[in-house]
C-alpha cells in the first residue's frame, strides 16, 4: 500500500513537472523581436529590475530594446533594457567575452561584434543562449536585481570586457566610475542623461575564478597601475589565461542607489547558488507565474501567442528598490520602502487601455505597489507620474493617466494606499498648466495653433477628468466632482458634425482649415484623425449623440474598418492597419468592441476575432506594433478570453467570442474563473453567455462577476442572425439623447470684409439658436435658418434644441476681422537669411537658447539643414527680413521632425515645435506690403531630420516654396 502510494505520488510530480515545464515552452521570447515590436529575448524574472539581453544595435528607432532579429552581431550583454517601447533608452553595464585581442582607439575598445546565427540562438523565460561563430558559448539568467552570465570561450585565453561607456541611443554620461577590488570583483557606476535624465546604475560583478589581470581604460587610454577610475568613458578587460574546458560565471548586482547595496543585491539572492540553481529558480517564479492562466484546446501558435503574451505582460513594470528597501526617488534623494516594494517602467499612455486592467483581476498585491509607487512619486516631485523610468520622468506622451490606474483600482475595491491623498494628486496632476490645462479650461478646448497634440490632449484629459470625478464621488468631495464631470465632457467642443470627426480648433474656435482625416496631423498623437475618431472610452453614447444617432454611429465604425484609403504621411506608430483602424497602436484597441453600443454586438465578435488572427503570430514579426510594455499582449489574452475593458474605471468588460474552447483564470483573491466556448474555431458568434448557471442577459460583465469566479459559459453560433442581441447597453456617462453639438462651418479667421456665417448640427431636424452679443444662447435667441453676415470681430455662441432630446451643449466661436500689420521702416538690399547653429540635447525649440552650445554663425540662401555638422542633436534658428507683394493674409506652413517655430514681427505665426515625426503646422497672419521680419527655429532630436517652410499668398488656395528672392538681411 505504501509503495503503490509512493508511486502514485511520483507520477503525479513527474506530471506536474512536465506540465509545469509546458508553459515554460509555450513562451517564445522573440516574438516581438522583429519589425517594431521592440521586444528583447534575454533572461529576466517577473517585473524584475534586472533584463540582462544581447545588444545588437544602438542609435536608431529599432534598437529600443537593444535587440533587432534581423541582425547578425552582438556588441555585447547589458543589464536592462526597455521591452516594445518606441523611445530609446537603458543598455547599462554591458559585458562582451571575446578571444580576440583587444585593441584600443580613440573612443576606447574597439570591438568585434560576436557574429551568430539564429540557429545557435535560443531563449526560454529566465534563460538565454547564444554560441558565436567563433565558439564562445554565452549563457544568461537572472533574479530580480542579479544578473549571471556563464561564459564557455574555446581557447585557453578569454577576455571579459565592461563597458562603461556603451549607451542604447546618443545619451551624456554625466559620470563613470570603475573599480577593482580584487582578483574576483569589479564594481563601478554611472550617471546618465538619456530619455530620463540622472539616471544612476551602480553594479557589483563577481567572478567565479580569478582573472590573471586587468586593464583600466578610459578615453580610450589605459590607465597604467590602475585599480580605480573615474571619467566619462571607461571601460575594464579582464583577462584569464586559462579557460579551456572551464566556464567562467560572473554574478552582476545592480542597484540605483550605491555599489554597497549592488553587493547587497547579489549576495542576498544569490549567494552559494549556481548558475544552474538560478536559472531553476528563475523558471520555476515564471512557471508560478504563467500558471495564472490555463488554456486548453487551440492551436500550438496560438498557445505560444497566448503564453507569450502573458510573459510579456510581467516583464514591466520593473522593480527599482533594493532588498533593503532603499530606492532613489524621482528628486535623487535615498529613500527606504522596506514594506513595499518600489516599481517603475509604467508605460501609462499604452498600459491603462487593457494591461492594467488586467492586473486588477490577476495581481491586486502590484497594483496596489504600483499606486504606492505613484503617489511616492508625488511625494517627491509635486505630480503624479506620466511615463516614469528608473528614478526620473520622461514626460512621454499626453493625459495624466495615473489617475485611470487609481481610479480603476479604487473602483475594484483595490485600496492598499490612502486614498484622500490619491485624490489631492490626482486633482493637483489634472492642473498642471503645462498640459494646457489653462487654455482648456478657458475656452473649453485646447487650440491647436497654441499646442501639439490638440485634440489627443483634449480627448484623453477629459476621460482622466472623469476618473478624478469618480474618485471624488466616491469619496464625497462634491466640489470636485461637479468640476471634474464638466471637464469630462469638453471633448463635444472638437467634435465637427460636418465630417463627423474630431478635429483641430484655433484660438478663435475656428477650425484648423484643410482637413484632411488621413493625413497624419499635428493635432493628434501617433495618428490621424481616424484613429482619434471614437476616443471617448467614458461616454459612448454623448459620442453616438455626436454622430447624431445609433445608425449614424454604425456607419462611421464600418468606415474605419473598411475604407480603402491610405494614411498620408509618415509615420512609423501606425501599423497594423485595417482600413484606418491601426491596431499597432494604443487609441485604436477599443475601437472593435464598440458596435455592441450600437446594437451591433456580432460584428465587435466578427471584428475581434479577424484582429485576434491577423495581428499576432508565433514568429519574431508576430506583434505588429510597438508592444508597450505589455498593452499589446493584454489586448490578446483579454480580447482571447472573451472580455475586454473598453472604459477602465467602469467596473465592466465587454464580451467578445472566445479563442480557446477552455480557459481557466487564478483570481487575485484566490478564486478561479473558468471559461467555455463550443468549437470557437468555427463558432464567431454569441448567442448566450451564462455566468455559473444562469444567463447573463447583458453584452458585458462585471469586474466583482468576474472576481467572484465559477464558470462562464460562452454558447457559440457560426450565423450571426442567431446572436443574441440586447437592450442593456454596457456603462456611458450619458445616458440620454441629446442634440448633437453646433457648429459654425465658414472659415472664420481673419476675414477680411464681411462674412457669410453659416452653421449646423448634425442631429436632424434641430434647431438652432444663436447670439452675437456674447450671451448665452436660449430657445428665445434668434433662430438660425439661413447664413448671417458680419461685419467686424464678432464672438458667436450657438446651442441647438429638438423635441424629446437635451439641448446641446454651447457652442463658442470668434470671427477674427484682419487688421494687417505695419510693414518695418527699413529696406534691405542683401539677399540671403541668417543663421546661428546650435548643438545640444533639445526637447524643444526654447531649448537651444537655455542649454544649446553656439557652434557657429553665418548666412546662407535660404534655411537649410545642410549646415548642420552631426545628423543628430542640433538646432538651427534662422532670421532676417521676408518681402511681401500685397498687403493681405498670409498663410505659413513649416514640415519639421523635431520641431519648429516661426515668428513673423516677433508673433507666432507657426507653432511646429515637439512634433512626433515629420508633421506640417499652419498659421496664418495679415500683412501690410513691404519688410517684415521673420525667425524659424528648428531643431532635431535624432532621427529622420526634416525642415520645410512655405506660404500661402492671399487671394491663393496653393501653398508654395518660399523663394530665396524674397529673404534678405540687412
Amino acid at each position: 500500500m505504501i509503495n503503490k502510494l509512493s508511486l502514485l505520488i511520483f507520477i503525479f510530480l513527474i506530471n506536474w513537472s512536465c506540465s509545469e515545464k509546458q508553459l515554460i515552452e509555450n513562451v517564445n521570447p522573440f516574438i516581438g523581436t522583429d519589425f517594431h515590436g521592440h521586444t528583447y529575448p534575454g533572461a529576466t524574472v517577473p517585473f524584475g529590475a534586472v533584463q540582462l539581453s544581447p545588444d545588437t544595435r544602438r542609435g536608431n528607432w529599432d534598437a529600443c530594446s537593444g535587440y533587432h532579429y534581423s541582425d547578425s552581431t552582438i556588441i555585447g550583454f547589458s543589464h536592462t533594457h526597455l521591452s516594445g517601447t518606441g523611445c530609446i533608452d537603458l543598455g547599462d553595464v554591458l559585458f562582451h567575452p571575446t578571444t580576440d585581442e583587444i585593441i584600443f582607439g580613440k573612443d576606447g575598445y574597439i570591438f568585434k561584434p560576436l557574429s551568430f546565427s539564429h540557429k545557435n540562438e535560443h531563449a526560454e523565460p529566465g534563460y538565454y543562449r547564444v554560441k558565436s561563430d567563433d565558439d564562445i558559448l554565452v549563457e544568461l539568467t537572472a533574479t530580480s536585481r542579479v544578473g549571471v552570465h556563464r561564459y564557455h570561450f574555446p581557447k585557453k585565453e578569454g577576455k571579459i570586457v565592461i563597458d562603461m561607456a556603451h549607451l542604447l541611443d546618443n545619451e551624456m554620461i554625466y559620470k563613470a566610475e570603475l573599480n577593482v577590488s580584487n582578483t574576483t570583483e569589479i564594481t563601478g557606476m554611472r550617471s546618465t542623461k538619456g530619455w530620463v535624465d540622472n539616471q544612476h546604475v551602480y553594479f557589483v560583478a563577481q567572478f567565479s575564478q580569478p582573472f590573471d589581470r586587468t586593464e583600466l581604460i578610459s578615453s580610450g587610454s589605459v590607465v597604467p597601475d590602475s585599480k580605480s577610475i573615474s571619467g566619462d568613458s571607461l571601460q575594464s578587460v579582464a583577462y584569464f589565461s586559462d579557460t579551456k574546458g572551464k566556464s567562467v560565471v560572473i554574478k552582476v548586482g545592480i542597484s540605483s542607489v550605491s555599489i554597497d547595496n549592488a553587493r547587497l543585491n547579489l549576495e542576498s539572492e544569490t549567494a552559494d547558488l549556481s548558475f544552474e540553481q538560478i536559472k531553476d529558480r528563475a523558471q520555476k517564479e515564471w512557471n508560478n507565474a504563467l500558471s495564472t492562466y490555463k488554456i486548453e484546446g487551440g492551436s500550438d501558435a496560438e498557445r505560444s501567442i497566448f503564453y507569450s503574451s502573458v510573459y510579456h505582460t510581467m516583464v514591466a513594470p520593473n522593480l527599482i528598490s533594493d532588498v533593503n528597501g532603499d530606492y532613489r526617488g524621482a528628486d535623487l534623494k535615498i529613500y527606504n520602502s522596506k514594506d513595499k516594494p518600489v516599481y517603475s517602467t509604467f508605460s501609462l499612455w499604452d498600459t491603462y487601455r487593457a494591461w492594467n486592467p488586467l492586473m486588477t483581476i490577476t495581481d491586486t498585491a502590484l497594483v496596489n505597489d504600483m499606486i504606492n509607487s505613484m503617489l511616492n512619486f508625488y511625494d517627491q516631485t509635486g505630480e503624479l507620474p506620466i511615463w516614469p523610468l528608473a528614478s526620473g520622468e520622461t514626460g512621454t506622451m499626453i493625459g495624466y493617466h495615473s489617475v485611470s490606474v487609481i481610479w480603476d483600482a479604487y473602483n475594484n475595491n483595490i485600496r492598499g494606499y490612502d486614498a484622500q491623498k490619491a485624490l489631492q494628486a490626482m486633482v493637483v496632476s489634472a492642473n498642471k498648466n503645462k498640459k494646457g490645462t489653462s487654455e482648456y479650461l478657458d475656452l473649453g478646448f485646447i487650440p491647436s495653433d497654441s499646442k501639439k497634440e490638440s485634440v489627443s490632449r483634449l480627448l484623453e484629459n477629459a476621460y482622466d477628468d472623469w476618473c478624478i470625478a469618480q474618485m471624488a464621488k466616491a469619496l464625497g468631495n462634491v466640489a470636485v466632482y461637479d468640476e471634474f464631470s464638466q471637464r469630462a465632457l469638453l471633448y463635444k467642443n472638437v467634435f465637427d458634425g460636418d465630417s463627423c470627426f474630431f478635429r483641430p480648433r484655433r484660438m478663435d474656435g475656428s477650425w484648423e482649415p484643410n482637413f484632411n482625416t488621413y493625413e497624419v496631423g499635428r493635432a493628434y498623437t501617433e495618428a490621424t484623425a481616424w484613429q482619434y475618431r471614437f476616443a471617448v472610452p467614458h461616454d459612448i453614447n454623448g459620442l453616438i449623440n455626436l454622430f447624431g444617432g445609433v445608425d449614424e454611429f454604425a456607419q462611421g465604425l464600418d468606415s474605419l474598418f473598411h475604407t480603402s484609403i491610405k494614411t498620408e504621411g509618415e509615420l512609423s506608430d501606425i501599423t497594423g492597419l485595417h482600413g484606418q483602424y491601426a491596431h499597432g497602436n494604443e487609441p485604436s484597441h477599443h475601437i472593435a468592441y464598440l458596435y455592441t453600443y450600437a446594437n451591433q454586438a456580432w460584428k465587435t465578435q466578427q471584428m475581434v476575432r479577424k484582429l485576434l488572427n491577423k495581428m499576432y503570430t508565433s514568429s519574431p514579426d508576430g506583434i505588429i506594433g510597438n508592444e508597450d510594455c505589455g498593452q499589446m499582449s493584454a489586448w490578446y489574452i483579454m480580447s482571447s478570453l472573451g472580455f475586454y475593458p473598453v472604459c477602465p474605471g467602469s467596473a465592466q468588460f465587454v464580451l467578445t467570442s472566445p479563442l480557446f474552447p477552455k480557459a481557466t483564470i487564478s483570481l487575485a483573491n484566490g478564486n478561479k474563473l473558468e471559461i467555455t466556448a463550443n468549437n470557437p474555431s468555427e463558432n464567431i458568434y454569441i448567442k448566450d453567455v451564462r455566468l455559473n448557471g444562469e444567463s447573463l442577459g447583458q453584452n458585458f460583465i462585471t469586474y466583482n462577476q468576474v472576481m467572484g469566479g465559477g464558470k462562464l459559459e460562452f454558447l457559440l453560433g457560426s450565423d450571426k442572425e442567431v446572436v443574441c442581441e440586447t437592450n442593456v447597453s454596457p456603462f456611458s456617462t450619458s445616458t440620454i439623447r441629446e442634440v448633437s453639438i453646433p457648429y459654425v462651418s465658414s472659415e472664420i479667421s481673419f476675414f477680411e470684409n464681411e462674412l457669410d456665417i453659416e452653421c449646423r448640427s448634425a442631429t436632424l431636424g434641430a434647431e438652432i439658436r444663436y447670439t452675437l452679443d456674447g450671451s448665452e444662447p436660449t430657445e428665445a435667441s434668434n433662430l438660425y435658418t439661413n447664413p448671417f453676415k458680419i461685419d467686424k470681430t464678432t464672438d458667436i455662441k450657438l446651442r441647438a434644441f429638438k423635441v424629446g432630446h437635451e439641448a446641446s451643449p454651447i457652442s463658442k466661436y470668434r470671427a477674427t476681422k484682419a487688421i494687417p500689420q505695419n510693414a518695418k521702416s527699413v529696406y534691405p538690399r542683401k539677399k540671403g537669411v541668417a543663421y546661428t547653429y546650435y548643438e545640444g540635447c533639445f526637447s524643444e525649440t526654447a531649448d537651444m537658447l537655455k542649454t544649446g552650445i553656439i557652434k557657429k554663425t553665418g548666412l546662407c540662401a535660404e534655411p537649410t539643414l545642410s549646415i548642420a555638422e552631426i545628423p543628430d542633436h542640433f538646432g538651427l534658428v534662422f532670421s532676417g527680413f521676408i518681402k511681401v507683394a500685397h498687403d493681405g493674409v498670409y498663410s505659413f506652413s513649416t514640415t519639421s521632425d523635431d520641431g519648429s517655430k516661426l515668428l513673423i514681427n516677433d508673433h507666432l505665426v507657426v507653432d511646429n515645435d515637439m512634433s512626433h515625426g515629420a508633421i506640417t503646422a499652419t498659421g496664418r497672419v495679415a500683412l501690410k506690403k513691404g519688410f517684415h521680419t521673420y525667425r524659424l527655429s528648428y531643431f532635431e532630436d535624432y532621427e529622420g531630420e526634416s525642415l520645410a517652410w512655405s506660404w500661402m499668398l492671399p487671394g491663393s488656395e496653393v501653398y508654395e516654396n518660399i523663394n530665396p528672392e524674397f529673404l534678405f538681411v540687412k
